[in-house]
């Protein structure tokens, strides 16, 4: 072959060399630009499920993916705990393969180092291997990505490992923004329900000053009131007439009387008689109170009750009349009968609490109403029925025992109440 043809071959081979060169790194410089773009294709505020759907579709138009599984930090344990995988069949030698990871030593080398990195994998068949993408920030490390693929030169390169390298690091940004984003929502939710029980306490305390000096001057000309009432009914000469008006005022002061005993306990705080108490046991007493009443025939009662339910420091007098008004107050909404659900169990997140849920499915309570049933005074019932004390006297009582008590409700789909009380232990600690 000539000497002029020889370069001339060479040449195109050069050129076919650069060109496929300049190829490849408009490639990867499309590819990164798609990985900048990351954030733009998720919603903010996004949850974890979206970041992950986006993150895995990127992941496998980087390289061949067989297995990807998502292992987030516990904020309590801070361990690494399986979030999500794909395919769904995979989570638990996922979870080994990382156990196996963490014993070697390698696992904790890997999030030190905050890059990912290619390792050889200790469960899963041979000719695999694992790729460990930390998701990090320069403030925290919020989890890890398993990711297995097969053994192939053209499928983990220098170039692949960097976008890989960047898709973490964007995708531990949004993670961090939407962690934040949702600690902050629940601060935020967490003031409010505060600031609403500091207006209830003061509401009640409100009250309370009004009853301590108006109680003993109202029930004194009551008492004298019903005295006389008595008296005149007692005149074997009154007509029938008379009889049932002096009955009708006779009913009137007591329910009067009545509700100026009700006012008079929010004039002093009510301090509990110290005790042990068993809230299941304390429920099952209450319920053969209510269960056999005519008005709960055709009402079902679940009961779920944590039986390694730990008990409680309070008073029993005062916590009974709390549980009884709030199964009546399910009944009356129940008229035509439903479920009325009572459970126990620890708090979630707080072992030194336990947590009293009533539910019904009942008519519910109006957007309207919903934030007034703890007033005083408030009630949407029939005058005769209730006095519209009970629910701020049952507020004013949990409280006393330093805990909570909260409401959720649907018109139409039914009422939950949620009481939290702290353990006879975390009584004894504090």
């Amino acid at each position: 072959m000539p000497e002029t043809e020889k370069k001339i071959t060479m040449s195109e081979k050069q050129i076919a060399l650069l060109q496929k060169g300049h190829q490849a790194v408009l490639d990867f410089i499309d590819k990164m630009e798609q990985i900048g773009q990351f954030q733009d294709k998720i919603d903010v505020p996004s949850d974890i499920n979206q970041i992950w759907k986006v993150f895995l579709d990127d992941i496998q138009s980087l390289i061949e993916v067989e297995v990807c599984a998502l292992f987030l930090v516990d904020d309590e344990t801070h361990d690494f705990v399986l979030n999500t995988v794909s395919p769904r069949d995979k989570g638990s030698v996922c979870e080994k393969e990382i156990d196996f990871q963490i014993e070697s030593g390698i696992f904790s080398w890997i999030i030190s180092r905050r890059n990912p990195a290619i390792i050889p994998s200790l469960v899963f068949k041979s000719k695999k291997t694992i790729i460990m993408l930390p998701l990090s920030t320069i403030r925290k490390t919020m989890g890890v990505v398993l990711v297995l693929t097969s053994i192939k030169e053209s499928s983990i390169t220098r170039e692949s490992v960097k976008l890989l390298t960047m898709l973490a690091k964007q995708c531990s940004l949004v993670m961090e923004n939407t962690f934040l984003h949702e600690h902050l929502r629940k601060k935020h939710k967490s003031l409010l329900e505060a600031q609403a029980q500091i207006v209830q306490a003061e509401k009640l305390s409100s009250i309370g000053r009004l009853a301590s000096g108006a109680c003993h001057e109202m029930l004194n000309p009551l008492h004298i009131i019903s005295g006389y009432i008595q008296l005149l009914s007692m005149d074997k000469d009154l007509s029938p007439h008379m009889s049932k008006k002096l009955s009708a005022m006779e009913e009137q002061s007591n329910r009067m009387a009545k509700i100026v005993r009700n006012l008079s306990q929010f004039s002093l705080k009510s301090i509990p008689s110290p005790g042990e108490v068993r809230i299941n046991e304390l429920f099952e007493n209450v319920l053969c109170l209510v269960e056999f009443e005519p008005k709960f025939n055709n009402i079902e009662i679940i009961k779920e009750f944590d039986q390694n339910l730990p008990p409680i420091m309070g008073d029993k007098e005062k916590l009974s009349p709390v549980l009884f008004n709030l199964m009546l107050n399910a009944r009356d909404a129940m008229p035509l009968g439903g479920t009325l659900k009572i459970s126990t169990g620890v708090l979630s997140g707080k072992s030194d609490f336990i947590e009293i849920k009533i539910q019904d499915t009942g008519c519910g309570i109006s957007d309207e109403n919903i934030n007034k049933i703890f007033d005083p005074f408030f009630t949407t019932k029939e005058a005769k029925d209730r006095t519209g004390l009970e629910l701020s006297l049952s507020y004013r009582i949990i409280q006393d025992h330093g805990g909570t008590i909260s409401v959720k409700s649907k018109v139409n789909k039914g009422t939950e109440f949620t009481i939290c009380l702290p353990t006879a232990q975390a009584k004894v600690q504090s």
